[in-house]
Order: structure tokens, then C-alpha cells, then sequence
């Protein structure tokens, strides 16, 4: 899969958000999008999706359009929407629309929910959840939906260390096969565990790209540096 971004424009009013002239995903693996708040990772992701539009300019999945492209594409939200109902039909919800058995892919990922801690809560109204179980429950849907590109919006800012550390295995699973992961972290230490590339975005440009050793040893943006030394990040 081949996600092929050109010379895209997204703005509100005369505020532009995103300036982006070229950038190719050509290779399967785990991408994540490191920048300041307010820098434009999550309209990116949004116009990746298909849930927010670019005002100009094109997003190609394999040379096709988003429309015959969209069921290849997953998305998980920042702010992930929860069904009212258990937290079983929730992480299942997706798959009830693909022609996949969920019974089979639900075993499939049974080591996940249990690492998770979520067995004793698969009954339960995913409503009443914590914070974190929701965070869980949702990373869960959009895994088992098993799509070419995968979108993932602070997957675990609140989860705590061990679900995190869980959860990362869980990612680095959606990118085999030749899958593509796209997430948005603020965490460098987790971009430093799980990235195979990374982006560093700054008023809507991507302004530094590498694989994960070369952006955190040899970046070449000045701004960049500053912010990796001002986080100790080695």
C-alpha cells in the first residue's frame, strides 16, 4: 500500500493548517507523527481518513481515490466514540459490516484482552468504563478490523504504564502483512520503542522525516534538535 499525499491544502477561513507539497507512506511499518500542539498532526491524519477534506490538492491510496479506497482505512479518534452497549459489541461493532467470522477474529485477539485486564468486563456497559478501559476497548475495535492503513490518534494517553506497554505490542501487530500505521504520539520514548518511521511536523509542514534511528541521531532541522535535546531524548 502506497498512500501518496499532494500538494494538499487544508485551511479554516484564512487560516491554513496544513501545507504539505509531497509525502509518500511507501513502505509498511509503524510511522509516527511527532509535533507541538496546534502543528497539524491530527487534521493530517483526519484528510488521511477521509473525515475531514482538503481544501486542495490530493491523497492517493494505491493510485485510487478515497472513495474506492475506504474500506482499507481504519481510524481511531483522540477522543474515541463508545457505544452504548457491552464492551463486547463494542470492540466487535466494526467487524459486523466486513466479511470476517468475529467469533474467530475475537479469539484471535483473546491474548490481547486478557493482557488488557478486560475479560471480567466484556459484559459490562462500555459506558460506565474508566477512562483507560474505554482507551482499550476502542485500540481493540480498530485492530480486529485487520485494514491495509490503520490511523491512530494518542492511542494511549490514558492508559497506564503496563496497559501502554500492552498496547504498543498490539500496534506493532496491525502492521504485518504489509500493513501501514499512522500514529500521533506526544510520548518520544514510545516513538523511540515502536516507531519504524518518524515525522516531525511544525505549522502544518512536515518539515523533518527519517527511519527511528536517523531522526533521533542525525536530524538535520535546527528547531528540531532543540526540542529532542530540551526532552533528553538520545
Amino acid at each position: 500500500m502506497n498512500i501518496e499525499v499532494l500538494n494538499i491544502i487544508k485551511q479554516y477561513g484564512n487560516r491554513v493548517v496544513l501545507n504539505i507539497d509531497k509525502f509518500n507512506f511507501k513502505q509498511a511499518g509503524i510511522y509516527i507523527i511527532l509535533g507541538l500542539n496546534g502543528s497539524g498532526k491530527s487534521t493530517f491524519l483526519e484528510c488521511i481518513a477521509g473525515v475531514n477534506r482538503v481544501n486542495s490538492g490530493s491523497i492517493k491510496y494505491d493510485d485510487e481515490g478515497f472513495e474506492d479506497a475506504k474500506d482499507k482505512i481504519s481510524m481511531l479518534l483522540q477522543k474515541p466514540y463508545i457505544f452504548n452497549t457491552s464492551v463486547k459489541e463494542n470492540i466487535i461493532k466494526g467487524l459486523l459490516f466486513k466479511e470476517k467470522r468475529w467469533e474467530e477474529l475475537l479469539q484471535k485477539y483473546s491474548f490481547y484482552i486478557k493482557d488488557f485486564d478486560m475479560e471480567k468486563l466484556m459484559d459490562k456497559n462500555a459506558k460506565t468504563l474508566s477512562g483507560g478501559e474505554k482507551a482499550k476497548t476502542a485500540l481493540l475495535r480498530v485492530a480486529m478490523l485487520e485494514t491495509k492503513i490503520t490511523l491512530l490518534d494518542e492511542p494511549t494517553a490514558s492508559m497506564d504504564l503496563e496497559s501502554t506497554l500492552v498496547a504498543e505490542k498490539l500496534i506493532k501487530s496491525m502492521c504485518l502483512n504489509g500493513r501501514i500505521v499512522i500514529m500521533i504520539t506526544h510520548d518520544l520514548y514510545q516513538a523511540k520503542r515502536i516507531a519504524d518511521y518518524v515525522l516531525y511536523m511544525d505549522k502544518g509542514k512536515i518539515i523533518e522525516y527519517g527511519d527511528k534511528v536517523q531522526f533521533f541521531t542525525n536530524p538535520s532541522n535546527e528547531k528540531l534538535k532543540m526540542w529532542l535535546n530540551a526532552d533528553c531524548i538520545k
